[in-house]
């Protein structure tokens, strides 16, 4: 049995949840043990679930438990993924969360704490970074990257060969075209239609997409 501690709380980390229960209705020996959240008391619940300490008491876990982190904000990337580098959970503590009705190639490169949920398409080639989420309906096209941290919204697309680099967000219904780069902690508003590469740390709406910030 696979027991999954959850970094974080309502959002992402309810996404997480659903994640992991429907992989235990199809059969696969995963639960969610609880959560690790820094705004709720011990014994507190998210949904049924227990809050079991703070985001830093993981390593008060034994082996038996895996964690998955759900701590992912628009705008805040950097820091967040600093904040979550300074936890050190060692990747063999990382749990992979994919869905059951994923699609996802034979080849395609899945790292540790990356999450896929339901519906996901990932072509050939794909590759997908350290904490990246995936979430439902986005397609994924052949030979993209998601670089760690990276996050792929709702019914997003990312073409063949494009990237979205560390940090990045790409809204719900955002489009990147064939071959282009998302910069490192940008932002793509939702239904943003990149036509061309983006810089670190800048915002984009619209369609064709500009870059407002």
């Amino acid at each position: 049995m696979i027991n999954v501690v959850v970094l974080g709380g309502h959002g992402d980390g309810l996404v997480a949840a659903g994640v992991i229960h429907d992989m235990a209705q199809a059969g696969i020996a995963i639960r969610l043990a609880g959560y690790l959240n820094d705004a709720l008391s011990v014994g507190e619940l998210i949904h049924g679930a227990p809050v079991l300490g703070g985001t830093r008491d993981w390593r008060s876990l034994d082996d038996s438990h895996v964690f998955h982190v759900c701590l992912h904000k628009v705008g805040q990337m950097r820091q967040r993924s600093e904040l979550i580098e300074s936890f050190a959970i060692p990747d063999e503590r990382l749990v992979r969360l994919i869905h059951p009705t994923a699609t996802i190639a034979p080849d395609v490169i899945i790292q540790p704490g990356a999450l896929i949920a339901s519906h996901v398409t990932c072509q050939p080639g794909t590759k997908i970074g350290r904490y990246a989420t995936v979430r439902a309906g986005a397609n994924l096209g052949h030979d993209t990257v998601m670089e760690d941290f990276a996050y792929l919204g709702p019914n997003a697309t990312l073409c063949g060969c494009a990237r979205l680099l560390r940090g990045a967000h790409a809204g719900p219904n955002s489009v990147v075209i064939d071959g282009l780069q998302v910069g490192a902690f940008s932002v793509l508003a939702a239904g943003a239609a990149v036509m061309r590469n983006t810089e670190t740390d800048s915002v984009w709406m619209g369609n064709p997409a500009r870059c407002v910030r």
